[in-house]
């Protein structure tokens, strides 16, 4: 079953088409990455599933989004940096996303005590940002993406600005908490933040590969659907690339 959808959508802005005719579906509890080359209009897609795009861009096709009850959708984004505000301690910073998504507080406060030992930041809860490695920063700001209670991650190149090594282990940590799966199989992890779709876009092939379900392949700008396949081989998604 589908949690969100999109249908021949094509996003323009101005004279810039940044897609063109783009299908996307992703299942409850499915893990996608979508790569590309850069400015083919990754990041505009993101931002048209979680109803992100500026007034400004023209839209044409169909997005089936899944919404709260009080209206808006049921999306939670995290983007490249972590966004982590400095006069607030590790705690209050994971719990913003919770008051903004308007959790209950003892509710958000009782997940956040199950998951700072999960996201490897137990005994860190009254700590300022940067007081944390880069790599504990990016999981705080993961948790507070989770806190939100969505039921669809939008991650936004999260680990990007990290170097190859954190972002190695960054991988391999996310594989293991249950939000993404490997080698296309679920991780029994997956009950500990919740059954949740989760999109990634990223332009790192390998961390496409090492954390998805299915891989999406955008050609170069105005982006189109030029692969979507589930746990493809590497040569594949290189030849896609080269679309």
């Amino acid at each position: 079953m589908s949690v969100l959808a999109a249908h021949g959508l094509s996003v323009r802005f101005g004279a810039v088409a940044a897609l063109d005719e783009v299908d996307l579906a992703v299942a409850d509890g499915e893990f996608v990455a979508v790569v590309g080359p850069s400015g083919c209009g990754k990041s505009t897609l993101l931002r048209a599933l979680g109803g992100m795009l500026p007034p400004s861009a023209a839209v044409s096709g169909t997005l089936s989004v899944p919404t709260l009850p009080g209206g808006g959708p049921a999306t939670a984004w995290m983007p490249q940096r972590d966004g982590l505000l400095p006069w607030r301690r590790a705690w209050s910073n994971a719990l913003l996303g919770a008051r903004i998504a308007r959790v209950p507080r003892p509710d958000a406060e009782a997940r956040a005590a199950e998951l700072f030992e999960t996201f490897g930041l137990g005994g860190f809860e009254r700590a300022w940002p940067h007081e944390l490695s880069g790599g504990m920063r990016q999981r705080l700001a993961l948790l507070r993406t989770c806190l939100a209670g969505r039921p669809v991650l939008l991650l936004d190149e999260p680990f990007g600005a990290l170097d190859p090594i954190t972002r190695r282990r960054m991988n391999e940590w996310l594989a293991g908490v249950g939000l993404a799966t490997t080698a296309g199989t679920a991780t029994a992890a997956s009950t500990t933040t919740g059954q949740r779709a989760v999109v990634l876009v990223t332009h790192d092939v390998d961390e496409a590969l090492a954390l998805a379900d299915r891989v999406i392949v955008l050609g170069a700008r105005p982006g189109r659907v030029v692969l979507d396949a589930a746990a493809p081989s590497r040569e594949k998604v290189l030849t896609a690339l080269e679309y």
